[in-house]
């Protein structure tokens, strides 16, 4: 792992800008144009020591099964979904072997009341974004008058209980701007949020809302989100 500033870090981080391009292409519907943003990240992994020959296989027979996922007959429709479940889940608990992560910031305090904080950021969660782009492309469908409803009222509980957990003691102000803050926002939020969102919201919750209806779908998939973030 490299550690942001020490030599080698810029160059590493490389890896992410054709897989991002990629993402974008995907999410537009140009599904056939990502095999050269694919195959220079895979390069670009292989040769900075991100990933090896084995991951790699791995993702590539990952990305034919999600891509024969919306080819099955509707009878294996269920076990397809079953599989591509299982595969995000060991993408998302880091299950397959011969990915490394690059470290962003290790033990980092910002500020004398803070706690100490370490980031890094690997292939294996924007992964679970590309493959469900691909195997189930509803994901991306949006109904934009619900989803401004929804934003809104999310704002408001985040609101609201940051403001209660101010009161309480339980979040204190410290203002600090360190360094590496741009990538730790541009990171978090586009290869961790947007993936995990995909998954539970778009795939899991959109999935079974269509089967069980929307509120109990919502609280299958919080309970799920919750569960998958226990251990912190």
């Amino acid at each position: 792992m490299s550690t942001f500033g020490a030599a080698g870090f810029w160059p590493q981080i490389l890896t992410w800008l054709p897989f991002i391009v990629a993402l974008a292409a995907v999410w537009n519907g140009c599904n056939k144009s990502i095999s050269p943003f694919l195959v220079v990240t895979a390069l670009l992994g292989w040769w900075f020591g991100l990933l090896t020959l084995l991951s790699i296989l791995i993702f590539a027979i990952l990305m034919g099964l999600a891509a024969l996922q919306p080819l099955l007959p509707k009878r294996f429709q269920i076990a397809g979904h079953g599989v591509l479940v299982l595969v995000c889940l060991a993408l998302g608990f880091q299950l397959i072997p011969g990915v490394d992560k690059l470290n962003i910031v290790s033990d980092a305090q910002i500020g004398p009341n803070s706690e100490k904080f370490s980031y890094s950021i690997g292939l294996e969660k924007p992964f679970i974004f590309m493959i469900l782009l691909v195997a189930v492309p509803w994901v991306r469908e949006n109904d934009h008058a619900r989803d401004y409803r929804t934003a809104t009222v999310a704002l408001l509980m985040l609101v609201g209980v940051f403001l209660v957990s101010l009161a309480a003691g339980f979040l204190s102000f410290e203002f600090s701007l360190p360094r590496w803050l741009p990538i730790f926002f541009v990171g978090n939020l586009f290869l961790t949020c947007l993936p995990e969102e995909a998954f539970f919201r778009g795939y899991i919750q959109r999935g079974l809302a269509s089967q069980i209806g929307v509120w109990p779908a919502i609280g299958i998939a919080s309970l799920l989100f919750g569960f998958a973030h226990f251990a912190g």
